[in-house]
């Protein structure tokens, strides 16, 4: 709910007494029998009543609490293997107490070693918790997770990890850790309520040399990207501030009148409970989004015995007279659906910008498809402030041929952030291509599903239409998955450049067709570890790998394209598929195109994203939840080992901005780039 304005409320005057005490007397004057007990006292209901502004007093928000829509931070003690020689260094003892006495509980021993790790004895036995944990390829790390809003089951989300006994994370894997409310507490600690868990491959910053002083000491914290998922749902619940079974029957019916269920859904997105709450749950449809189905809820009017056409009026007007109010009646207006479409479009070529923008932020959010030329013409505008806003809304407007050129023409702008954020915006739309051929496919073999198989669930779908791309549809964006480890995206563009994520799903974007390798070259990567040599161009790529662990060199020869080394770099051959393959993370590949491009054997631009994972874990402990058990009078909060630097860490930093930030990247001191050679 960050970056929008908090509606305040105060308590009105006890205007209802008067009411009360007659309605008492009416009750005594009744004839009949009488009890010899006395009356009931009539209480004194002091009704609350917030400060809203008087268009926003008939919404959900206005007349209700929410609980459960804060960010929740949620934390865990977890194991990591496949460590360099790095770990294994001495534990605090309760700490290491937890982690021996989960291992046992987890039935790991001698007779039952970790499956696939080297950690076993000469003898092939496994080893002990305790030996396990003194090992020099594991360590402990303390792993931290900021929890959206109405997240659903099975949505998953980054962690952060911060090494305990270890020197460096890099090429560590986390194994399965509970995530709890709150911080994790040692051997013998209050143990809060676990909603998720975490696992998977380290992400370390991939743009550090391994060895160097500054370097290795950005390579104790890490993150695993999307390797969170959401086991036990936090429940959202809207509470009233006066009670009333009629109005809680009036939210429920609005809530489910403007969200009905989909095929998806397990029942509807409004439960009434009691006179006062309210349960909700986020459809399947805005499982990807889930704040922007609170925030629609949040500013719903509640009458539905007014047209949705005559509230959109309403809400127009007011946002006319009142352009301070043009985010939360932007909310306001996309709560009431397509049907506001008539009122918005009146206000596509407003003159006051706030104005303007909040009808187009609902416009195009709600599809309608009279928003996409006024996107294009405030993309195209050279000197406007909002293009950058325009081409994102471009990514939630209405499909067609015209947005989809508009922002292809955007992928050779001049200026690099404004190209990323073109490209973000088609590949949201290509997804959404996507997402309409598999419902529309479902659709036409529901007959023969009915008859025996089995439907894909929305979720299913979401994630196919996530992992491949075509590259024929108009957005002409194409998306392989690499080694069942990260995305790769080809962009059509006239301008080389390599995009790559820090958060959210791995996924990196060539942008300009074919990149090639540029011969002749020499590229050293790890002191060495790693060496890419080609003599001259139309000559094959020769890559050298020596591995950390076994010390065991491989050879490979390969073309200069720069996708066949990425496959390269990342496949792990397996029976199934033996083709040859170094087995490199998604943070490894990454440090080996960055070390090819800074020592000039890639001519393009090369750009990531600014990280804001850190700033999302202090807007979860500032939220007030980072706490779920009970302390003495008197006593703080406790953060677990090593918690101390990371919140020194956190609070250092300054708050940063929801939208990804593009960073084009510099070359490593001393390199032929930086240097000119």
């Amino acid at each position: 709910m960050s970056g929008s304005r908090k509606l305040f409320f105060r308590r009105a005057g006890a205007g209802s007494a008067l009411a009360a005490t007659v309605f008492g007397l009416a009750l005594v004057a009744l004839p009949g029998c009488r009890s010899s007990k006395p009356p009931p006292r009539a209480r004194d209901v002091t009704p609350v009543m917030r400060d809203v502004p008087p268009v926003l007093r008939n919404t959900v928000g206005a007349q209700a609490t929410f609980t459960g829509i804060d960010p929740v931070l949620v934390t865990g003690y977890g194991f990591v293997v496949g460590l360099k020689g790095t770990g294994g260094k001495p534990l605090p003892p309760d700490v290491a107490g937890t982690m021996e006495r989960e291992m046992a509980l987890r039935e790991v021993s001698r007779s039952r070693p970790l499956q696939d790790t080297a950690l076993v004895n000469p003898d092939g036995q496994g080893l002990t918790p305790r030996e396990l944990l003194n090992h020099p390829n594991t360590a402990v790390v303390v792993a931290y997770a900021r929890i959206p809003p109405g997240l659903p089951e099975g949505a998953t989300f980054d962690v952060f990890v911060q090494a305990v006994n270890a020197d460096s994370l890099e090429g560590g894997r986390l194994w399965s850790t509970d995530l709890q409310i709150g911080p994790s507490d040692p051997f013998g600690g209050f143990r809060a309520r676990g909603i998720g868990s975490a696992r998977g491959a380290l992400f370390t910053n991939p743009f550090v040399e391994p060895g160097d002083g500054e370097g290795t000491a950005q390579l104790t914290t890490a993150r695993i990207l999307d390797g969170g998922i959401i086991n036990q749902p936090l429940q959202m619940e809207i509470v009233l501030d006066n009670p009333s079974h009629i109005r809680a029957r009036a939210i429920t019916q609005a809530i489910n009148t403007r969200f009905p269920p989909g095929p998806s859904d397990r029942g509807p997105a409004a439960r009434g409970r009691s006179d006062s709450g309210v349960a909700l749950t986020v459809p399947a449809a805005y499982r990807s989004r889930p704040s922007d189905f609170v925030r629609m809820v949040q500013h719903m009017p509640i009458d539905v015995s007014i047209p949705e056409e005559e509230h959109a009026r309403r809400f127009a007007s007011a946002l006319r007279a009142e352009p301070g109010l043009a985010e939360e009646l932007h909310w306001a207006i996309r709560s009431l659906g397509p049907k506001a479409y008539n009122e918005l479009r009146k206000l596509y070529d407003y003159p006051e910008l706030r104005v303007r923008m909040a009808a187009l932020r609902a416009g195009a959010s709600l599809e309608d498809p009279l928003a996409v030329e006024p996107l294009i013409e405030l993309a195209s505008d050279q000197i406007s402030a909002r293009r950058q806003e325009a081409v994102r809304l471009l990514g939630k407007a209405a499909m067609g041929i015209r947005g989809d050129m508009a922002l292809r023409k955007l992928l050779d702008d001049p200026d690099i952030s404004l190209r990323v954020t073109a490209y973000e915006s088609l590949a949201k739309r290509s997804e959404r291509h996507q997402m309409e051929r598999l419902k529309a496919d479902r659709s036409r073999r529901g007959d023969q599903l009915a008859a025996g198989g089995r439907a894909m669930s929305f979720a299913e779908m979401e994630l196919l239409a996530r992992l491949s791309l075509s590259g024929s549809s108009t957005q002409g964006v194409r998306r392989t998955l690499v080694a069942r480890k990260f995305l790769l995206d080809e962009v059509p563009s006239s301008k080389p450049l390599i995009y790559v994520t820090q958060q959210n799903e791995p996924r990196m974007a060539i942008f300009g067709g074919d990149l090639r390798l540029q011969a002749p070259l020499f590229v050293s990567v790890w002191s060495d570890r790693l060496m890419l040599v080609s003599d001259s161009m139309g000559d094959p790529v020769r890559v050298f790998y020596r591995d950390h662990s076994s010390r065991q060199v491989q050879t490979h020869e390969i073309g200069d394209s720069v996708r066949e080394l990425i496959e390269l770099l990342a496949h792990s051959p397996s029976p199934e598929d033996p083709r040859p393959g170094l087995g490199l993370s998604y943070a490894e590949v990454i440090g080996v195109l960055y070390a090819a491009w800074t020592q000039d054997a890639i001519d393009a631009e090369f750009t990531t994203e600014q990280d804001r994972l850190m700033a999302e874990l202090i807007e979860a402990s500032r939220a007030g939840i980072v706490q779920d058990r009970p302390e003495r009078p008197g006593e703080d909060p406790e953060w677990p080992f090593p918690v101390p630097s990371v919140r020194d860490i956190m609070e250092r930093r300054e708050r940063e901005p929801f939208v990804p930030q593009i960073v084009p990247l510099e070359p490593a001191p001393g390199s032929p780039r930086a240097t000119g050679r």
